[in-house]
C-alpha cells in the first residue's frame, strides 16, 4: 500500500495532519500521544497501589496482542496494559483501521462523537456553550467509569474474565470484534476523553480550570463565527513533547489526571459509592468551569490564542479564477521550499541553494510548457500540405482547313500537392519472418517444464515465492502444480509474519503472436492455504482455499528453452481459516517468472 507507495505516503501524512484532533494516537505519522500518558498513568498506579501481576495470556490473547497496529511498550504487553491502551485508542477508531482516512473523517466529524473529546456540540453556542460542552464531557467520562466498575471482581480489582465485545482492525488479521477485559476497556475510553480536555479547551493560569471550550465542527466546515461557537480546535495544543511550559504543563496535568482516576477506581478497600465519589472529586479538580471569559474580553487574554491554526494556507479561488502553469509553479515552488527548509541546519547553505534551483526548475517548467504548446501549433502549421501548380503547354491536331496553316496550341494546368514532412502515420512494414515459439519444435507437440517465480503486494503488504510444474498440453493450453511461500507484512509495527503456504493447480490459456518477440496468456489458481502463524481466532495449522487469477499476462520469448512471465496484476486469495469468522488476506500482486520448457 505504499515506491509508489512513498507518493500515497505524504498525501496520507497531509491528510492526517489536517485531520489531526487533541493528544495523537500512535500512528505512522502521528505521535503516540495517548498511549504515551496512559502507560504513565498506569505504571504509576500500579507502582502506588502494588497490583499483583497480570497472569500470562493465553495463545489467543498473545495472538491478538502482537497484531495490534501499534507497538505497546514491553511492560504493557500483557492482556491488562494492552487492552488498556486499545481502550483509548477507540475514541479515535471505533473499530476501523488507523488507515481508513475516509471513515475516521466521518467518525471525526460525527457530531454525537465531540464529547468524547471535550469538544463543542453543534448546538452549543455562546453564551453557555462552554460549559454546556464541559457537562457534556464529564458526562461521558462518569458514565464510561461506570461501566469499568462494572468490570471489578468481588475485591474491587479487574475482572479479567468480565469481558466486553469490543470492535478492532488488527494489522494481519483486519477486523475483529475481541472481548476484551471490561473495566480497562471502559475506563480507556474515558482517559481518552480527560486527557483531550487539556488540550481542547482554554484554561485558568494553573491549569486546573476550565474557561473555554474549543470547537471542531464549525472550523472544519467553515462556518466557525468566534463570537458565537468559541475558538476554534489548534493543532499546534496537540502537541505532547513539551515544546514551551504551557504545552509541558498540560501535558504533565493530563498524565496526573489519568494517574488519579485509575487510582481512584484501583484502590482496594473502597466501596462503588467511595470510587465514584473520589472520581468525582477529580472531575471537580481538572474539568470544573470557571466563568466571565468571552469573545469581547478576548477569553480573558488566552495565551492558547497563540497556538491558532492558520486560515488559507493556500488561498481560495472562487469558480472563474483561472491560474496559469506559472501561478502553479509558484505554488509548488513554495511546499519545496517549506519541506526541504526541514532538513539539518548544519547544511543551510546547500538547503537554500538545492530550494533556489527547485523553485526555478518548476517556474522554468511552466514556462517551457507553455512555449512548447505554442511551439507545437507552429509546427503543426507548417506540416500542412502545400499546393503547387505546373502549367504545360502542347500542340494540337493540324486543323484540316485548308485556310489555316498555323497549327493551333492547348494550355493544360496541374496542380500537384506534396507535403513538407515526413508521414509519421505510414503503418511500419509488416514482418515477415516467425519468431521461433518455445518448447518443441512441432508446436502441436507436448512438453513438459517448470516455474520458479515471486511476487509482491502492497496493498496487503506481502511476498511470495513459487515453484512448479508445467505440462504444455496444446499449442494454447498449459497445465501445472505450483506450491509457494507467502510470507505476509504489516508496516504497523514492522512486522514479519510466516503467512501461508499455498499449494494449487493452475491452469493457463496462452495466445500465440507468430510474429512478435512475446506471447499472451490468462492464468488461474485454486487450491488449498495453509497457516503458518497464530493469529486472533485462527491458531497456526489451520488449513483452507486458495484462489488466483491473472487476467492479462506476458510471456517473453527468450529462446527455444527459457520464457519470462511477467504478471502485472496477479490477484491472490488465500483463505487459510473456513471456521467462525473466515481469515482472507487478498493480495493485488505483481508477478515475474521463468518458465522451462523441454523441446
Amino acid at each position: 500500500m505504499f515506491n509508489s507507495s512513498k507518493v500515497a505516503a505524504a498525501l496520507f501524512a497531509l491528510s492526517v495532519a489536517s485531520a489531526a484532533r487533541a493528544y495523537t494516537i500512535e500512528t505512522h505519522f502521528t505521535a503516540r500521544c495517548h498511549e504515551k500518558l496512559t502507560a504513565e498513568a498506569l505504571r504509576t498506579a500500579r507502582l502506588k497501589l502494588e497490583m499483583a501481576a497480570t497472569p500470562p495470556a493465553t495463545d489467543d490473547e498473545r495472538a491478538l496482542i502482537d497484531d495490534l497496529q501499534f507497538s505497546p511498550d514491553a511492560d504493557m504487553k500483557d492482556l491488562a496494559g494492552a487492552t488498556l491502551l486499545v481502550g483509548v485508542r477507540d475514541n479515535d477508531l471505533k473499530g476501523n483501521s488507523q488507515d481508513d482516512l475516509s471513515v475516521l473523517s466521518a467518525i471525526h466529524g460525527n457530531p454525537d462523537n465531540q464529547r468524547e473529546h471535550c469538544l463543542r456540540g453543534p448546538d452549543q453556542k455562546e453564551p453557555g456553550g462552554s460549559a454546556a460542552a464541559l457537562v457534556d464531557c464529564r458526562a461521558f467520562i462518569r458514565g464510561r467509569v461506570l461501566e469499568a466498575l462494572d468490570g471489578l471482581d468481588a475485591a474491587g480489582m479487574p475482572d479479567l474474565a468480565n469481558r466486553t465485545s469490543l470492535g478492532l482492525h488488527l494489522s494481519l488479521r483486519g477486523h475483529v470484534d475481541a472481548l476484551l477485559p471490561t473495566y480497562y476497556v471502559r475506563i480507556g475510553q474515558a482517559l481518552h476523553a480527560i486527557q483531550d480536555s487539556f488540550t481542547h479547551t482554554y484554561r485558568t493560569p494553573d491549569g486546573t480550570k476550565i474557561t473555554v471550550v474549543l470547537n471542531w465542527l464549525d472550523s472544519v466546515h467553515g462556518s466557525l463565527l468566534d463570537s458565537r461557537d468559541g475558538p476554534a480546535h489548534a493543532t499546534k495544543l496537540d502537541v505532547c513533547d513539551d515544546p514551551d511550559d504551557l504545552r509541558k504543563t498540560r501535558r504533565a496535568l493530563a498524565t496526573d489526571a489519568s494517574t488519579a482516576l485509575l487510582i481512584a477506581t484501583l484502590h482496594p478497600g473502597k466501596t462503588h459509592d467511595e470510587r465514584m465519589a473520589a472520581v468525582d472529586q477529580i472531575l471537580e479538580t481538572y474539568l470544573s468551569y470557571a466563568s466571565g471569559c468571552t469573545f469581547d474580553n478576548a477569553w480573558c487574554q488566552a495565551p492558547e490564542a497563540q497556538y491558532k491554526d492558520s486560515k488559507n494556507l493556500f488561498g481560495c479561488g472562487t469558480a472563474g479564477d483561472r491560474h496559469g502553469p506559472g501561478a502553479m509553479a509558484a505554488w509548488i515552488s513554495i511546499a519545496l521550499w517549506t519541506l526541504m527548509g526541514r532538513r539539518s541546519r548544519r547544511k543551510r547553505g546547500a538547503s537554500i541553494a538545492g530550494r533556489l534551483v527547485i523553485a526555478a526548475a518548476f517556474t522554468f517548467a511552466a514556462g517551457s510548457a507553455r512555449a512548447q504548446s505554442d511551439a507545437s501549433k507552429s509546427a503543426a502549421a507548417s506540416l500542412e500540405p502545400t499546393a503547387t501548380s505546373t502549367t504545360t503547354t502542347t500542340p494540337a491536331k493540324a486543323a484540316t482547313s485548308t485556310r489555316s496553316a498555323t497549327p493551333a496550341t492547348i494550355t493544360t494546368t496541374t496542380t500537384t500537392t506534396t507535403s513538407t514532412g515526413a508521414n509519421t502515420h505510414a503503418p511500419p512494414a509488416p514482418t515477415i519472418v516467425a519468431v521461433e515459439e518455445p518448447g518443441p519444435r512441432d508446436p502441436s507437440q507436448t512438453a513438459w517444464g517448470a516455474y520458479l517465480g515471486s511476487s509482491g503486494s502492497i496493498d496487503k503488504t506481502a511476498l511470495a515465492v513459487q515453484i512448479g510444474a508445467r505440462f504444455k498440453a496444446t499449442n494454447h493450453w498449459t497445465f501445472g502444480l505450483d506450491g509457494e511461500w507467502n510470507p505476509w507484512i504489516t508496516l504497523n509495527g514492522y512486522r514479519f509474519g510466516s503467512g501461508v503456504f499455498n499449494l494449487y493447480g493452475t491452469a493457463i490459456l496462452r495466445f500465440p503472436l507468430t510474429y512478435e518477440n512475446f506471447n499472451l496468456r490468462a492464468t488461474v489458481n485454486l487450491g488449498a492455504s495453509y497457516l503458518l502463524m497464530s493469529l486472533y481466532g485462527a491458531p497456526s495449522g489451520s488449513l483452507g482455499v486458495y484462489a488466483g487469477v491473472s487476467p492479462a499476462g506476458l510471456e517473453w520469448k527468450l529462446s527455444r528453452t527459457f520464457i519470462l512471465v511477467v504478471n502485472p496484476l496477479n490477484i491472490a486469495l488465500p483463505v487459510p481459516q473456513l471456521r467462525g469468522v473466515p481469515l482472507t488476506y487478498p493480495q493485488y500482486r505483481f508477478s515475474i517468472g521463468f518458465e522451462i520448457l523441454s523441446g
